[in-house]
């Protein structure tokens, strides 16, 4: 007996643990394809393209894009909606940021590509709140995709079904400098991140102690960890002729290691100085990495500023600058309006009046009953009863009824013998995790037959 109590207790627990795990289901984020996008491929400053226009090679071109969905399109929480670039355009670094609705509320997180080529917007629940006319708007900067289009060539680019004629100037390359040059560009794949290039010296002058002394613009910090300072390899007659030469060509000394930083008062690292001892007259390159500290509007140019000096060398500085590329998005939609209804019911008023007059005798009587009923279930009676008097005038009766029902439905009147009701449509949303529900309770009562057609027949085989 005690066996089987142990079985029944088994299969009891099995049979909830089935349910629970069987209680919910993923329910699977939509691709959103339903949608209208009104988009414009323009210059950064909003200048239109037409056949005549001319782009240069590294120029930003700003697109806006203008996305309508229709009412009866549901978008939930975790669904997405992709917009590709054409071949001939490119994102210049991957840029996360976020979708923002008019509420205040995030309408999602869109993930710039650069790699793919691609925006990837992934929605919150504020569509399912606020479901009617939905809109959002996405702006990113693009460039020339140098690998797929030619230079000085007329060229036809279609985004979003309209088609841009343009030509594309050749790459001018800036001559170095030969004291100083110093530039900077984002990472590709982290927007954060900016690569910073030095070029000193690139005419292989000779130089007595020389001293190198660099300062970070607001906003950014200096990773360290990613520090490369060398003495480049003198040759001669060959001086140093770009920044890509300069990190290509071998290194007669390495002195990364030695560098002093320098830090602001919250402690991150804002900028490093280091003397070259001795006379050299070898070019000098620097490579190092900084970090933003808070978030930068698209175009903004952050700065680096650098200073040499020498024995035998005047005092000189370079400010180099990076283009920050950003992108911003918004959103609007409106809630489905309540609906109101309200009834108001007045109901019989019965006003009975009975007189009776007997002769000789001296009594009357007069009786007034009324009553009220409203929707509300109130009742209000009143009845009066006159003092005997003597008349002199022969028996009579009269009998009189009244009665009036008046009923009205309107969606604004309010009137003080009515009760007025506001139905709310009830909001259906997706749970929290992400899951469907499913009834718990034919599981269990599949699993409860099963243990008792096993029990009961073997308690009887038993007796």
């Amino acid at each position: 007996m005690k066996m089987k109590r142990k079985l029944l207790s088994l299969f009891t627990v099995l049979a909830a643990l089935v349910g629970i795990f069987s209680l919910t289901q993923t329910v699977k984020a939509d691709q959103i394809t339903n949608y209208t996008n009104t988009a414009t491929l323009t210059k950064e400053n909003g200048t239109s393209l037409s056949e005549n226009s001319t782009v240069g090679y590294w120029e930003p071109l700003a697109v806006s894009n203008r996305i309508t969905f229709p009412d009866e399109q549901a978008i939930k929480e975790g669904d997405t909606l992709t917009l590709k670039l054409p071949e001939q355009l490119r994102f210049s670094t991957t840029i996360p940021f976020d979708v923002m609705h008019a509420s205040g509320d995030p309408a999602g997180q869109a993930v710039i590509n650069s790699e793919t080529g691609e925006v990837t917007v992934t929605f919150t629940d504020i569509f399912e709140r606020l479901p009617l006319d939905k809109e959002m708007s996405l702006n990113f900067n693009v460039q020339v995709n140098h690998d797929t289009v030619p230079t000085n060539t007329p060229i036809d680019i279609t985004y979003e079904g309209v088609v841009y004629p343009l030509v594309v100037e050749e790459n001018t390359v800036v001559p170095v400098s030969p004291v100083i040059t110093k530039t900077g560009y984002q990472d590709d794949l982290d927007s954060s991140i900016i690569h910073w290039r030095v070029l000193i010296n690139s005419q292989q002058s000779t130089v007595d102690n020389l001293t190198v002394a660099d300062t970070l613009g607001e906003g950014q910090e200096l990773l360290p960890e990613t520090m490369l300072g060398v003495q480049v390899q003198y040759v001669e007659g060959d001086a140093v002729d770009s920044l890509e030469e300069a990190a290509s060509r071998p290194y007669s000394y390495n002195f990364s290691a030695d560098i002093t930083y320098t830090t602001d008062d919250l402690g991150k690292t804002n900028g490093f100085r280091h003397t070259i001892g001795g006379s050299s007259n070898n070019a000098v390159f620097l490579s190092y990495d900084t970090r933003l500290t808070s978030a930068q509007s698209v175009g903004t140019d952050m700065t680096n500023s650098i200073a040499v000096s020498g024995e035998n060398v005047a005092y000189s500085t370079e400010t180099g600058y990076a283009r920050i590329e950003a992108a911003y998005g918004s959103a609007s939609s409106r809630i489905v309006p309540a609906q109101f209804e309200a009834t108001t019911t007045t109901t019989q008023t019965t006003t009975e009046n009975a007189t009776t007059t007997e002769a000789p005798t001296t009594t009357a009587g007069t009786t007034t009953e009324q009553s009220v009923t409203t929707e509300e279930g109130t009742t209000t009676e009143s009845s009066v009863t006159t003092s005997e008097s003597a008349p002199t005038s022969s028996s009579s009766t009269s009998d009189s009824t009244s009665a009036t029902s008046v009923s009205t439905s309107s969606p604004s009147l309010a009137v003080t013998s009515s009760q007025s009701q506001v139905k709310k449509n009830k909001k259906s949303t997706l749970p929290s995790t992400g899951e469907d529900s499913h009834n718990l309770l034919p599981i269990l009562g599949v699993m409860l037959i099963a243990v008792l057609v096993w029990f009961f027949p073997a308690r009887k085989l038993r007796k």
